[in-house]
C-alpha cells in the first residue's frame, strides 16, 4: 500500500493491486477524529484498519471494489460506517444487489459467487445513510460531500475546499475512462456530474483508479469526456453500418478483447458492454451527448 501525504491532515491511500474489483484508492483524514473514505486496500484492509482505528468509515458507492470493505471495518474497528442514501439495499441485501445488477442479464448465480467468494461481499447489518451536503467537518477540516450520480445511483465525491483537493471517487479519470455497465447507471447524469466536478477550483485531484493529478487537471477531465464521445461515435457509426447490437457488443464498447478473457469474467464483460451499448443507443436516439451538453462540441471536434 502506498500512502501519499497531501496535507498535514489528508493522506491519499493506494493499494498495491486493484485488479478484479478487489481494491480501490481512498483517502484518510486525521483531524480531531480519524475518517477513512473508500479504504479498500485489498488483502491489507483488515491490518490497515486495525492499525489506524478510524472512528468514521465512509463508502462512496456500492460497487464491489468500493463497498465490501465496510463489513471489514465493522469486524475490526468501532467505526461508524456511512453509506450513500439511496444505495442502502445494495449494501445490505444481496438479493436486491443481484436483482439490480446481474439478474436481468441472466448471470445472477455467477455474479453472486464472484461477489461473495472472490470479492468478499457481506450484507451490512449496521450503517448510517448520508445525503449530499452531509458535513463530516469537525472544525479543523471541511469536507463537502458532493452528489455525483450516474456511475451509480447515489455516487458521492468529496471536496476539501480550504486545500482545493478533490477526491473524485469512481468518475473515470483514468486511462480506461468512465464505466457505466449496469442498467441503473445513467450516462446523462454521469456527464453532468463530471462537468460539475470539472468546474471546481482544484489544485490536487485524487482518483479511485487513476492516481493523483497536480497539473493539467482540466486536460484530465477533458480526456475523460472524450472517452464518452468517442464511444458514442463508435456505437453510432456501427449502427449506421447496419451492425446488430450483438455484433457491436462483441466488438466492444468498453471491453474490446473480451474473447481473450476466461470465464466467468468474459460473460461479465459482455454483460457490462451490453449495458453500455444500451445506454449509448438510447442517448443516440435522443440526439446524442452534444444535444444535451452543447459545451462538449469543442471536445467532439478535437477528438475527430
Amino acid at each position: 500500500m502506498q500512502r501519499t501525504r497531501i496535507t498535514d491532515q489528508l493522506t491519499f491511500l493506494e493499494p498495491d493491486d486493484m485488479r478484479l474489483f478487489k481494491a480501490c484508492a481512498g483517502v484518510m483524514i486525521q483531524s480531531t477524529r480519524k475518517l477513512v473514505i473508500d479504504a479498500n486496500m485489498g488483502p491489507e484492509t483488515a491490518a490497515f484498519l486495525q492499525a489506524e482505528k478510524p472512528q468514521t468509515a465512509i463508502i462512496s458507492h456500492y460497487h464491489l471494489d468500493h463497498g465490501v470493505w465496510g463489513a471489514v471495518a465493522q469486524d475490526h474497528t468501532t467505526a461508524e460506517v456511512f453509506i450513500p442514501s439511496g444505495e442502502e439495499p445494495y449494501l445490505a441485501d444481496i438479493d436486491y444487489f443481484l436483482d439490480h445488477t446481474a439478474r436481468p442479464y441472466g448471470l445472477a448465480e455467477a455474479w453472486q459467487q464472484f461477489s461473495v467468494e472472490a470479492c468478499g461481499y457481506r450484507a451490512l447489518a449496521r450503517y448510517t445513510a448520508y445525503d449530499p451536503g452531509r458535513s463530516f467537518s469537525d472544525g479543523r477540516i471541511s469536507i463537502e460531500c458532493l452528489d455525483t450520480t450516474g456511475h451509480s445511483p447515489s455516487h458521492r465525491s468529496f471536496y476539501f475546499p480550504e486545500d482545493k483537493v478533490l477526491f473524485t471517487g469512481d468518475m473515470g479519470v483514468d486511462r480506461f475512462g468512465p464505466w457505466y455497465g449496469w442498467g441503473e447507471c445513467d450516462l446523462r447524469h454521469l456527464v453532468a456530474s463530471i462537468l460539475q466536478l470539472r468546474g471546481l477550483p482544484v489544485d490536487v485531484l485524487l482518483t479511485s483508479h487513476g492516481g493523483m493529478f497536480t497539473a493539467h487537471i482540466a486536460d484530465a477531465w477533458n480526456r475523460t469526456l472524450r472517452h464518452l464521445l468517442e464511444r458514442e461515435k463508435g456505437v453510432a457509426t456501427r449502427l449506421e453500418k447496419g451492425l446488430s447490437p450483438e455484433a457491436i457488443v462483441a466488438e466492444g464498447v468498453f471491453f474490446p478483447q473480451k474473447s481473450q478473457v476466461p470465464q466467468p469474467m468474459q460473460s461479465f464483460l459482455t454483460m457490462w458492454d451490453t449495458a453500455m451499448f444500451d445506454h449509448h443507443r438510447k442517448l443516440i436516439e435522443q440526439g446524442g451527448l452534444v444535444r444535451f451538453f452543447p459545451e462538449l462540441a469543442s471536445l467532439e471536434s478535437d477528438s475527430s
